[in-house]
């Protein structure tokens, strides 16, 4: 087939489809009756003439070639512009033309049909629901060694139901020994994720009772699934702060203890200090939200899903802590839930020079956010003792699902925050207490925000008794 006259480069065409026709012609015909009509063009580089004998040596074309050694033939034209046809520079055999072209056609036809079998074997799994072929275990690029080397499989454990979807795992309810447990899942190609996890978790020091208890790490997986790395963690089946919520309210008693026992464990992260001979470094969450904050049976709060934490540098951080560390700007400045990030992260201002520090106050902002969603769910705050339904933070402005530009606009550039009735300040002995915490902690400037500790403090301050019916008439 020639090409569309519209072409108006040089073009060099082997007749591969006329080849095909002519294989089994030429195979059964012996070579030495076949002829090709035979051209050379002055200008062409090399000959054609070795391969047979020329015919009918008259001074013009066409001429005539029997073949000598081939039973193939093949035609080079130049197709121009101007004239608008194509022009014959070569026409003669050649047996080797003829098997790299034929070559060039089966291995043309190898890859089609195998990416044509890849793409119907990725469509089918999606189709039939399975998950994707995951890839091989990889091994540990800090110690080289395999991943699931020393993780012990424990038959004990038990895989109950799915609680919580996330991006890297998923989390189920199941049973080891007879106790309720979390178990983590990752699917292989997050091995990364877990051991960074899996090492703030065994960080010596971390036990706290508003931290979520880490039971053991092991491998293995719920059903068919592929065996992947696990983490077993503390159950708490009251589920997230945020479900709690949404299902309930908490009189004033119930709501500063869910608040004060939340800065207790981000005070305790955030905190380094040797107790009884072991060190515990400095922690960032990063991902302080109302869906990673859990709730006790007695009330109270912890904090769970350390998978972003890092350590932070401290005085007497050893060395041994560096897998946790993060490896340039842009892994300190990763984080979690965009509706709880801070305004330093949302821009990319975030003090580099003292992550440290910056990482805290952000986690701060965080729990300032998280302590307005509490206080939103509590009838002593109002005087119809009738709170709202649960809204997370930035909900009544931006709905349940704002893009970063407008968590950016909202919260950067006009510098607003959830709103606070003017009844929380009827409350307290101190009227303007709570308003006053809020805003300390979700200060613009980050240098203005309260520690950690500094909430701890005054969350206690408001847990003094407080008058029975705090709301003036009228």
């Amino acid at each position: 087939m020639l090409p569309a006259p519209t072409a108006t480069s040089i073009s060099m065409m082997l007749g591969c489809l006329g080849l095909w026709a002519l294989l089994p012609a030429a195979v059964q015909a012996p070579p030495s009756r076949r002829t090709c009509v035979f051209f050379e063009a002055p200008g062409v580089r090399g000959s054609a003439k070795t391969l047979g004998k020329l015919l009918g040596a008259g001074p013009g074309p066409p001429r005539v070639i029997r073949c000598l050694y081939s039973r193939c033939c093949f035609g080079i034209w130049n197709l121009t512009q101007d004239q608008d046809q194509a022009q014959v520079e070569m026409q003669g055999e050649s047996i080797w033309m003829a098997l790299v072209l034929l070559g060039l056609v089966l291995l043309l036809l190898l890859l089609l049909s195998s990416i044509i079998l890849a793409l119907l074997q990725r469509n089918a799994c999606r189709v039939q629901g399975g998950p994707e072929p995951e890839p091989e275990p990889e091994a540990d690029p800090d110690s080289g060694r395999d991943w699931s080397a020393e993780l012990p499989e424990l038959p004990e454990l038990c895989f109950s139901q799915v609680i919580r979807e996330g991006g890297h795992a998923m989390v189920w309810a199941g049973q080891l020994r007879g106790k309720l447990v979390a178990i983590k899942a990752f699917p292989l190609r997050a091995v990364a994720q877990f051991q960074a996890e899996r090492a703030l978790y065994e960080l010596p020091g971390l036990q706290h009772d508003h931290i979520v208890r880490f039971i053991a790490a092991s491998r293995g997986s719920p059903g068919p699934l592929p065996c992947g790395p696990l983490l077993v963690l503390e159950l708490h089946p009251k589920g997230s702060l945020c479900h709690y919520l949404t299902q309930h309210t908490s009189d004033w008693g119930r709501s500063l203890r869910m608040a004060l026992s939340l800065a207790q464990g981000l005070a305790f992260l955030h905190e380094e200090r040797w107790q009884d001979g072991q060190y515990k470094p400095g922690i960032a969450h990063r991902d302080l939200s109302s869906q990673n904050v859990l709730i006790r049976d007695d009330g109270s709060c912890v904090i769970g899903d350390l998978g972003l934490a890092l350590v932070l540098p401290g005085l007497a951080q050893p060395p041994t802590w560096a897998p946790t560390q993060p490896r340039g700007p842009a892994a300190i400045m990763e984080a979690g839930t965009q509706r709880y990030m801070a305004p330093e992260l949302l821009d990319k201002t975030l003090d580099l020079q003292d992550w440290g520090t910056a990482l805290r106050r952000a986690d701060v902002y965080s729990l300032a956010l998280l302590l307005w969603e509490i206080l939103s769910r509590c009838p002593d705050l109002r005087p119809d003792s009738r709170p709202p339904p649960f809204q997370l933070a930035y909900e009544a402005e931006l709905g349940s699902t704002p893009t970063t530009c407008e968590l950016w606009t909202l919260a950067v550039e006009e510098r607003r925050r959830p709103y606070i009735p003017s009844t929380w300040c009827c409350f307290t002995t101190d009227p303007g207490g709570l308003r006053e915490l809020l805003e300390d902690c979700w200060d613009a400037d980050p240098e203005a925000r309260l520690t950690a500790e500094c909430v701890q403090q005054r969350l206690t301050a408001l847990a003094r008794p407080q008058e029975a019916h705090p709301f003036l008439e009228g």
